[in-house]
């Protein structure tokens, strides 16, 4: 509650400059009394809003609930300078998807690089917009006593714990048969039938658990990663297939169907001796996405059909649409499923590099295909350059059939200002149509250049300054100098990349998500230089208008 009653005056004070008392109010008080309660009886982590404009009150059954009325009316009240007016919304509330996650990719971007107070000023405004779980990759350390490891895992842990006091869950992820740096040779994985793009990432050392060695060494290896959050709380724990995990020996093969499941089973029985309340969720991704079928998941609900009470959760999803056959033949053992949709990695490369990369019509298709089976999901997210997305599917997860574009227009309207909703509209509807550089006509480039430059002319100084407002303003500038420019970056072009790089903070980070400034490849091409190596393509490099700008950016 404390936490809660922080954020919302902070937020209030910030946009108004008005000050706001926490506590007790004197009775003669003439401006609004709002009133926070945690009441049971609401549903589902919904909220309730009440009151008039002397007297509101915001509650929630659940800390998460109450973030997240908290959220609601926030972001539909209205402000200025000096003056705030509350939202006229009252009523009831609730989610109809029970998780409504997002997953951070904690590997040398902008999660891994920003300052800590950055971050956990994120994870309040995904709180806001009802998401109630973040989920992690498991930390894994070869020698977890170095003072390096210790660092980062207590940097890691303080993560954990700020998703806890804001009443949201914590959901940890891994490849359950990725081992450490060096295991026994007589006890590596096989090789097996790849994709384009890529399911066989280069993670780590992958581990048969078909030998009865490489079961027991993964088994001890799963035991010391989950020990280490006993005191925090882990409330789902999720496997995960591909990239980098699988094994194709004859014991193994169909991996999705014999040993990985092998290897589940054992992750999920160690979780719930350690987290007995713990959800247990099996990801599927890229499960048959061969041309011909592996029989993954036709062997899962053979498996699911004689025992499913060892999952809780299946997590579904691929490259684009969503799995045939889980829309074709039922979802196996009838189990919720949450989707795992790719908010990051799709249409560009360097991911982000070219600012915001928003997607509604992308995602009200994919959404449209499965919805039906959806109890929410874990978008995979690289940073914040697709925070619009985010926010896209926190609102498909809470109510159904929330239009994507209602969803824009709402993010609009509370993170900019009310004033430019229609001309961003726009802007967005064109940004994400000549996303695709394939795609991209110049009338529709301009156009949208010519809108979020008028829209910047109104907007009030703090939302002009957002990084949100930079990362979406910059994205049309650089569009607009490639397209007039035969492709090659401008003084202006290249003006734009440096301050994109500074606000994801990746002066130094991976090449896959920083933008290809001059200095930032002039320091790239240094580090190569000096370690006489260079970074593997990242899945899908290779593929169509990704190709030109991958070898530009390690040329």
């Amino acid at each position: 509650m404390d936490a809660i009653i922080r954020l919302l005056c902070q937020r209030i004070e910030e946009r108004t400059g008005i000050v706001v008392t926490a506590g007790d109010v004197p009775h003669d008080c003439s401006g609004l009394r709002l009133h926070l309660e945690l009441r049971p009886g609401i549903d589902r982590e919904g909220f309730a809003i009440e009151g008039d404009e002397q007297v509101m009150r915001i509650a929630g059954s659940e800390p998460c609930g109450l973030l997240a009325g908290v959220g609601h009316f926030l972001h539909t009240t209205g402000y200025g300078e000096g003056t705030c007016h509350p939202a006229h919304w009252r009523g009831i509330s609730l989610p109809e998807c029970p998780v409504r996650g997002i997953f951070f990719a904690l590997h040398n971007n902008w999660y891994a690089l920003a300052p800590r107070a950055e971050i956990h000023r994120y994870i309040e405004d995904l709180g806001l917009w009802g998401i109630n779980t973040i989920c992690f990759h498991f930390p894994q350390y070869e020698d977890p006593t170095t003072p390096e490891a210790r660092a980062a895992l207590a940097e890691f842990r303080e993560l954990l714990r700020v998703v806890k006091r804001l009443g949201m869950k914590v959901a940890l992820l891994k490849e359950p048969n990725i081992g450490f740096v060096n295991p026994p040779a007589a006890i590596r994985a096989a090789i097996f039938p790849d994709t384009i793009p890529p399911r066989r990432g280069t993670g780590g050392p992958r581990v048969c658990p078909s030998r009865p060695a490489g079961f027991a060494y993964l088994s001890h290896m799963l035991a010391t990663c989950l020990d280490g959050f006993t005191d925090i709380g882990v409330d789902y724990i999720v496997t995960f297939p591909y990239d980098a995990g699988g094994c194709g020996c004859a014991d193994c093969w169909p991996w999705g169907a014999r040993g990985y499941l092998t290897i589940a089973q054992e992750f999920f029985r160690l979780a719930r001796e350690r987290y007995p309340e713990c959800k247990r969720v099996l990801g599927t991704w890229c499960f048959d996405v061969r041309e011909e079928s592996d029989g993954e998941y036709p062997g899962l609900a053979q498996r699911l059909a004689q025992d499913d009470g060892w999952v809780d959760y299946l997590m579904a999803d691929s490259h684009e649409d969503f799995p045939r056959f889980l829309l074709e033949h039922g979802v196996p053992g009838n189990l919720p499923v949450l989707n795992f949709a790719e908010i990051s990695m799709w249409g560009r490369f360097p991911w982000g590099g070219s600012g915001a990369n928003p997607l509604p019509a992308r995602f009200q298709r994919l959404w449209d295909q499965a919805q039906h089976l959806l109890a929410g999901g874990f978008p995979y997210s690289e940073g914040n350059f697709e925070d619009i997305n985010k926010i896209i599917c926190s609102r498909f997860y809470w109510k159904k059939d929330t239009p994507a574009t209602d969803a824009v227009r709402a993010y609009i309207a509370y993170e900019f200002s009310p004033v430019v909703v229609e001309l961003v509209a726009e802007a967005i509807t064109l940004l994400e149509r000549t996303y695709p550089h394939t795609d991209r006509q110049s009338v529709e480039v301009e156009r949208a250049y010519a809108l979020i430059q008028q829209a910047d002319t109104v907007l009030p100084p703090r939302a002009r300054a957002s990084w949100r407002w930079r990362i979406l303003y910059l994205r049309a500038v650089i569009d607009h100098e490639l397209i007039n420019h035969d492709n090659e970056p401008t003084d202006r072009c290249d003006a734009a990349y440096e301050e994109l790089i500074r606000l994801y903070h990746v002066e130094n980070g991976w090449f896959c998500i920083a933008p290809p400034s001059r200095a930032y490849l002039a320091r790239q091409a240094m580090a190569r230089r000096q370690h006489e190596e260079t970074a593997p393509l990242p899945p899908g490099a290779e593929e169509g208008m990704v190709k030109n700008e991958s070898r530009r950016v390690l040329a």
